[in-house]
């Protein structure tokens, strides 16, 4: 810029003070950098209507330009490079002369602070969606272990591998009821529904794998009406509850027990009961 002034300008000025002249307009800017991003903190590109954020930026444009002015032609008379009269009329002349270069030089400076907040609200986004998805990813395998509690897959699995030898077929048939119950609990959604027939068959599974641990020990009655097989239920509701029962009744007591899950529909309301004789 002073190479232009020097070279091409109305008034011809030795290049010591054509760069004296440039310093002072640049570092003048430099000092008004900290009011230029303040303003645009305050009126952030995003969330606000357009139009109205574009002619704010404008008006907030024009005050720059006008409080650059007056600051490098008060800085100019005192440094004794100023080419016109008085402070007034440098500031005038300055404004007037050279508009584009001020508002361009305010929206280059507003739009990289924008630019620069823009990309760290989408990191910050993008990191808030990974934490989601972590939370989300513990939340579910925190869900399946309150289903199937690890001590009860250990279990079950110690007596898959004891069954192997002894009797193949019943281990086979007690993998395919683990696997049934597995495949329920990581595909449950908390807000999803099946038919109530669905969940009494994982019952079933849990249970006939619970009946092979226990072996004499543990006796199952289920009795459910048609009209409540086809009612609505939460997924996994059932299931839990018919654990806790054997876990918490049955396992404790050296004879063993019974449980028994009903399920009914006398009205409009499904009736759910788990139930067992074991302690306590």
């Amino acid at each position: 810029f002073a190479i232009q002034q020097w070279l091409g300008g109305n008034v011809d000025i030795p290049f010591s003070v054509a760069l004296e002249r440039q310093i002072v307009i640049w570092f003048t800017w430099l000092g008004l950098l900290p009011a230029v991003i303040a303003a645009a903190r305050r009126y952030p590109m995003v969330g606000a209507p357009r139009k109205r954020w574009l002619l704010r930026q404008v008006g907030l444009a024009l005050v720059f330009a006008a409080v650059h002015s007056l600051l490098v032609s008060s800085i100019r008379h005192l440094l004794g490079i100023n080419l016109v009269g008085g402070v007034i009329e440098g500031a005038l002349n300055l404004f007037f002369a050279q508009p584009g270069r001020n508002l361009l030089t305010y929206a280059f400076i507003a739009t990289a602070y924008h630019a620069v907040e823009y990309h760290k609200a989408v990191r910050e986004r993008d990191l808030r969606a990974v934490r989601l998805e972590v939370d989300l990813a513990e939340a579910k395998l925190a869900s399946l272990e309150s289903r199937l509690r690890p001590h009860f897959l250990f279990n079950t699995l110690n007596t898959i591998a004891a069954l192997i030898r002894e009797d193949p077929a019943a281990a086979e048939t007690m993998l395919g009821q683990l696997s049934d119950l597995l495949r329920a609990s990581l595909r449950s959604d908390p807000g999803a529904e099946v038919r109530l027939e669905e969940e009494l068959h994982l019952v079933e599974q849990y249970l006939a794998i619970q009946r092979v641990r226990f072996n004499d020990r543990l006796t199952v009655g289920l009795r459910a009406s048609d009209d409540a097989r086809q009612a609505l239920v939460p997924q996994l509701i059932l299931q839990p509850v018919v654990e806790n029962a054997v876990r918490h009744g049955i396992a404790p007591r050296e004879s063993g027990g019974s449980v028994w899950v009903l399920a009914e529909r006398p009205d409009e309301h499904l009736r759910l009961v788990v139930e067992d004789d074991g302690v306590g």
